[in-house]
């Protein structure tokens, strides 16, 4: 493998030439009494809240609210704050050392010319402009996060407003207390009861965005995630175990979605927590867990069937939207947001979805979003490897958890696109760039070069392989 680029962009390295020391003093000096230090806190604060009405909608428990663009006028403001910071980010030699971000912007580029191929110009009017407001979403998230601390300040955020979410759809699915915005879906299932009657199970929702139970499962996962990073955290003392509440209130909502996504996004979760915390032995412990915790899953769950139901109803998705690709949209794809338009329904998986719709450039840059930060994960777990900053480096294993239980819960979901998606993928983001500078032998963990470029093409390539043969295995 060819040694990664390490050597800083020509611009850094000349304006650090020309420069001296006073002319840097005073610069840093105007950067932290000017106007940045105080514009990029308030956008931090309004990005917190966006998170805050990403999960607890003000128009549900308001209804004369309803109508406000609360949460866009939140994302804007904040959007808006943390320009000056972005420029300094995303600029072409500094964007090189963040190769999810450039998997993210190219995304844009692919939702365009999936349809721009076609030449359906409303499809590029619409699914850019959709996709235009999630990438402001991410890239504020990666700006205002600038800190450890700001970082581990978001994590609160999320956690506890998931939580509460969470909290709110249990507590009125036992019927403790009924809320007007909560509803909940009764679904049919394959059988009849002792009286002969068709089985109807009743599955919890969750708000907004979240109403379906698959997503809110798994969304559980990843609070869950979060809140046993919190419960872990030693400096906090004794009161760090008044997290055991919340992850209580989560698994007993995971149950009650009845997901199976959901159990395997825990599964994936926890395999991956203890795979990056304690390495191979973590993986057999996490292995033989899971093999004495599923006889003991009870109910739809656990009815995990590839050769019926609807298992096998979305492995027929997956075969009919792969063989677009077999013309000549493999490139680019059909275009996006157009599955359903082509199959009848979404394709119930993420990979799958993104690959059909954008073609090989579109689906191997979505997947790049999770390859890159796995791959910058896997490579702290070296021996020779240190971070330096220890919270940062707590959190690490955390996050390949976060990633793990995401992807997996995707592979029963089609959300490319999504606020959510991109809110777990923004974090990796931004954890990799508070990290990068703590690595000790100093080196960039990831870098967009050639080197890397013919990784994730060959991830890609393998990714997709992979799935064609899954489908011919089980499609009958």
């Amino acid at each position: 493998m060819p040694a990664l680029d390490t050597a800083p962009s020509p611009p850094a390295a000349l304006v650090a030439a020309a420069t001296g020391p006073r002319r840097r003093r005073v610069q840093q000096d105007s950067r932290h009494r000017g106007p940045l230090l105080p514009a990029s806190a308030l956008g931090f604060v309004l990005f917190l809240l966006v998170n805050v009405t990403l999960f607890l909608r003000p128009a549900d428990m308001w209804p004369s609210w309803e109508g406000l663009p609360v949460y866009e006028g939140l994302i804007l403001g904040a959007f808006v704050l943390s320009l000056q910071r972005m420029q300094r980010l995303f600029w072409p030699t500094e964007i090189r050392s963040q190769p999810i971000t450039i998997c993210v912007l190219g995304l844009l580029v692919a939702v365009v010319m999936s349809h721009l191929m076609h030449m359906f110009l409303w499809g590029v009017n619409h699914m850019g402009t959709e996709f235009t407001k999630t990438l402001i979403y991410y890239t504020t998230l990666v700006a205002v996060v600038s800190t450890a601390e700001r970082l581990k300040i978001l994590l609160l955020t999320v956690a506890v407003a998931a939580s509460v979410m969470v909290g709110l759809c249990v507590v009125d699915f036992l019927g403790i207390q009924e809320f007007e915005f909560i509803k909940h879906l009764e679904q049919k299932e394959e059988g009849t009861d002792i009286h002969g009657e068709r089985i109807v199970v009743t599955r919890m929702r969750g708000t907004g965005i979240f109403q379906d139970p698959n997503d809110i499962a798994m969304l559980i996962v990843a609070a869950g995630v979060l809140c046993t990073y919190f419960l872990t955290d030693r400096s906090t003392g004794f009161l760090r175990y008044g997290w055991l509440m919340p992850l209580a209130v989560l698994g007993t909502g995971l149950i009650l979605t009845r997901s199976r996504g959901g159990l395997l996004s825990m599964a994936g979760a926890g395999a991956a927590l203890m795979a990056f915390r304690y390495g191979r032995k973590g993986i057999m412990t996490a292995g033989l867990g899971a093999l004495c915790v599923l006889p003991l899953a009870a109910g739809r769950q656990a009815e995990i069937d590839l050769e019926g139901g609807t298992g096998h109803d979305r492995i027929l998705l997956w075969r009919d939207g792969l063989e677009y690709l077999k013309s000549a949209d493999f490139l680019f794809g059909i275009g996006a947001g157009s599955y359903a338009d082509f199959v009848g329904l979404v394709a119930h998986n993420s990979f799958v979805h993104s690959f059909v719709e954008l073609g090989l450039f579109g689906g191997t840059l979505f997947l790049g979003c999770f390859f890159f930060p796995l791959l910058a994960l896997y490579r702290t777990m070296r021996p020779e490897v240190r971070i330096l900053h220890p919270e940062l480096k707590r959190f690490l294993p955390y996050l390949g958890a976060l990633l793990a239980g995401w992807c997996t819960a995707m592979l029963s979901l089609s959300r490319c696109y999504v606020v959510p998606t991109y809110l777990v993928i923004g974090i990796a983001s931004a954890t990799l760039l508070l990290v990068t500078p703590h690595v000790r032998p100093a080196m960039p963990l990831i870098y967009w070069n050639r080197n890397h470029m013919v990784q994730l093409l060959f991830a890609g390539g393998g990714v997709l392989a992979g799935m064609v043969a899954f489908v011919k295995l089980f499609a009958r």
